[in-house]
């Protein structure tokens, strides 16, 4: 992360970051406080890019699941990267249900990107595409369903 440039506020440092894209309040407080603002410059530039509607932790989650789970992302994956970026669990719940997403059919494409379609050849390999699945953030449930294909 960069340093603190000699005369930039810190609400000068927010509008800058959330510019190039949209931050979570957590991330967008550790990256001040990384650059150098004292705690106090940090809480008046965020409460001012929130007046002005530059940032907003329910649109941020929205949209970083919306994006996310282009990449055959989970929900579970997906609400551990929120929770480490700060969103408050009442957002990430919100975000997660949106009825544009079917997690169901999401895990199912993930899979066949993957592995192809058609039924799985033996144990050995449902476990590996098990395990894949799994790592990116599918509940069991989702997984049996993009298995049941067969």
């Amino acid at each position: 992360m960069s340093e603190k440039k000699p005369g930039q506020s810190a609400l000068a440092a927010a509008v800058g970051l959330l510019s190039r894209r949209d931050h979570s309040r957590g991330e967008l407080q550790q990256k001040l406080r990384l650059r150098g603002f004292s705690v106090d410059e940090i809480q008046a530039a965020v409460e001012r890019v929130t007046e002005l509607g530059y940032l907003d932790d329910a649109r941020f989650a929205q949209l970083f699941v919306r994006y996310r789970s282009q990449g055959g992302k989970g929900p579970m994956r997906l609400r551990m990267e929120l929770r480490e970026r700060q969103v408050a669990d009442e957002l990430i719940r919100s975000a997660l249900t949106q009825p544009e997403i079917d997690w169901f059919e999401l895990c199912r494409d993930t899979r066949q990107r993957k592995f192809g379609e058609g039924p799985v050849a033996d144990f050995k390999q449902r476990q590996k595409v098990q395990r894949y699945l799994a790592y990116r953030g599918f509940d069991m449930e989702q997984i049996r369903y993009a298995l049941s294909e067969e």
